[in-house]
């Protein structure tokens, strides 16, 4: 009986040992807790997202977290449930880290390193606005790309090369100095980290060569807009090895108590890129630095030029500082007395209400300082007024002088710096007030005997303006050509870039001539314009629309014309126009004289400074001597050729603005 109770207890404990009762009665641990997630859909920006994550193992539920140090994309969250929700803000591929713990009392826990790709739409290059170059000339341009999933790579593909000098960085920089002339295309491609890729072909254009500035003194006009309204500066310095050895200048604006007469330059410097382009700074006795782009014709190295170096102010980085246009000639300055004979003069600039005003007139200099004045005409936002005498006195030194004329009763004053004799750079000193402009603008010599035959045979007629459009004064330019017959009939057809290219327009008037003023009255059916010649089919005209537009008429040489008639390097820049609105720009202008031309240029505008634009294109030559460009950019761009050396420009760019050039 002791046996079988024996056996009873040890089949028991057989039966347990069986069961698992060896454990202690405990069941076996669950199995280890594993993240089974491993790769996440795509999300796009502004667009709601929704992914769950999953595991196995473990025991319960589960509760989920972003591991410390880790982060999801902006604008996704990750809840304890394991969902991530929410509309990511920020395209990239983002990295991060997910933990999860079961619900056991000590929990078993997992991590898994993840990737979510945030898209920001469909991927594109973006081009960018500065892709011209110069010869020997540092160069650097950076493309762009949006949508896709940043971060990109760049390359070059299909055996395709940038400009000799030139290299691609993955990141997507163009850079190097150039070492060849000409048009180069190449093949971009940028890969964004999805591995996704697109491709867009590339044009860039490298300037042919231009020339430096030589020594000798330069005079100097320029006027614009600042943050407090116009401004309008003129001065003269002396130019040493490329460096301002010396200078003076005045300068008027629209804020009050902020003229400055006779302000000294204490340095400054010259650079001329190989086409032409380049800079000019000057650093003011104050310490402060005004730069300048220029552009430069190869015929400012001849003797006794009277070439225009085209300049616009280039430090307006933002678009809401101090922008302009102007000119800087050699200054070959006679002696006092040799302010002598009769002048005609044209002054633009705005009231003290901020409009368009413009004017013209002549005098009569006799060499010691007294002006009889013979006439003088005045457009103030489309009101006309004139009279027919006035008075003034001037004075001045071996560069610089002063003026005073007295218009229906009243004094005003103005500042001089001499090209010659023959030429003066002027502007107003006068602080701006009611009745009162702010103006700048050119006092010149007339020669010869003037008469109905004055104006006889063919000029081109270039005029600048600001009308009101949209809520701003914006450029009001007309380019064309002036017939007279030299017996009182003149007919002008013209081109006018007005808030957009208009029709071709033409006009047909007579003219009548003081032979003693040089003053020409011209007037058709509407409202009546006046010229003030300064020799024989070349003189400055001051319309009567309420643009208050104003300019010059040149003599056209070099008929008949055909595409070789445009041929050559032409280097210049905008004319000035007192408002924030409008684009200041230099420019190199490549014409094959077989219909393909090439652009360089740099600008400043209200959107702040395009420092290396350019663009491709081809023309075609009217027997006229009508240029019409057809470019890679889409601006509209139409020259009339003046001389076999020289052009003038209408652009619409940006707005619009007229310009000229010379070889």
């Amino acid at each position: 009986m002791r046996l079988r109770s024996l056996g009873l207890v040890c089949g028991l404990a057989l039966s347990q040992w069986m069961m698992g009762c060896s454990g202690g009665g405990s069941t076996p641990p669950p199995t280890p807790v594993s993240i089974t997630t491993s790769t996440l859909t795509d999300g796009t920006v502004n667009a709601t997202y929704t992914a769950t994550l999953s595991a196995t193992g473990g025991s319960g539920t589960y509760t989920w977290s972003v591991a410390s140090g880790s982060s999801l994309p902006a604008g996704l969250s990750l809840s304890a449930a394991g969902v991530i929700t929410g509309t990511p803000t920020t395209a990239g591929l983002a990295s991060f880290t997910v933990d999860v713990a079961d619900s056991e009392t000590t929990p078993q826990t997992s991590s898994a390193p993840l990737k979510l790709a945030i898209s920001g739409g469909t991927l594109k290059i973006v081009m960018p606005t500065t892709t011209a170059g110069q010869v020997g000339v540092s160069y650097n341009v950076g493309f762009s790309a949006t949508g896709g999933v940043p971060s990109y790579s760049w390359a070059l593909i299909d055996n395709t090369s940038p400009p000799p000098g030139l290299t691609l960085s993955s990141s997507g920089a163009l850079s190097g100095t150039p070492t060849t002339a000409g048009n180069y295309s190449f093949q971009l491609q940028v890969t964004d980290s999805n591995n996704t890729s697109t491709s867009q072909n590339v044009s860039v254009v490298i300037g042919a060569a231009g020339s430096s500035l030589p020594d000798g003194g330069y005079s100097f006009s320029f006027s614009g807009t600042g943050p407090s309204g116009a401004v309008a500066i003129n001065g003269s310095f002396l130019l040493q090895s490329q460096m301002v050895a010396t200078g003076v200048y005045d300068e008027n604006t629209a804020t009050a108590g902020s003229k400055t007469n006779q302000q000294l330059m204490s340095g400054g410097a010259v650079t001329i890129a190989a086409n032409g382009l380049g800079q000019l700074t000057l650093v003011l006795a104050s310490g402060n630095t005004v730069t300048f782009a220029l552009a430069a014709p190869p015929s400012i190295s001849t003797m006794g030029n009277d070439t225009d170096v085209r300049i616009v102010e280039f430090d307006d980085k933002t678009g809401s500082g101090t922008r302009g246009s102007g000119v800087l000639k050699s200054a070959n300055p006679g002696a006092g007395s040799a302010i002598i004979n009769s002048y005609a003069f044209a002054f633009t600039g705005v009231d003290s209400s901020k409009n368009p005003i413009a004017m013209a007139g002549s005098f009569n200099a006799d060499g010691a300082g007294n002006i009889t004045g013979f006439a003088r005409d005045v457009n103030d936002n489309g009101v006309i007024t004139s009279e027919t005498a006035f008075t003034g006195t001037y004075s001045l030194d071996d560069l610089r002088g002063t003026m005073q004329l007295k218009f229906s009763g009243n004094s005003y004053n103005y500042s001089f710096y001499q090209v010659s004799a023959h030429e003066l750079l002027a502007i107003s000193l006068d602080p701006l007030s009611a009745n009162v402009p702010l103006v700048s603008g050119l006092i010149d010599q007339q020669t010869g005997t003037f008469s109905t035959a004055s104006l006889k045979g063919v000029g081109v007629v270039e005029l600048n303006g600001l009308a009101a459009l949209s809520g701003a004064l914006l450029p009001d330019v007309t380019l064309g050509l002036a017939t007279g017959d030299g017996n009182g009939n003149l007919g002008i057809a013209y081109d006018e870039y007005k808030g957009q290219l208009l029709t071709p327009q033409t006009f047909s008037g007579t003219y009548s001539v003081n032979a003693t003023s040089g003053r020409v009255t011209l007037t058709s059916a509407g409202t009546p314009a006046f010229l003030y010649l300064l020799d024989n089919n070349q003189a400055f005209i001051l319309g009567g629309d309420a643009s208050a537009s104003s300019g010059i008429l040149e003599p056209q040489t070099g008929a008949s014309f055909n595409s070789a008639s445009f041929k050559g390097d032409y280097l210049g820049g905008s004319l000035a126009l007192s408002s924030p609105s409008v684009i200041n720009e230099v420019a190199l202008v490549a014409a094959d004289g077989g219909g393909n031309v090439e652009m360089a240029y740099q600008n400043s505008g209200p959107k702040g400074l395009v420092p290396n634009g350019g663009t491709i294109g081809t023309y075609t030559v009217g027997s006229n001597g009508r240029v019409v460009v057809t470019a890679a950019d889409g601006v509209t761009r139409i020259f009339y050729v003046v001389s076999p050396t020289k052009a003038v420009l209408l652009s619409g760019e940006d707005g619009g603005y007229l310009g000229s050039l010379e070889q």
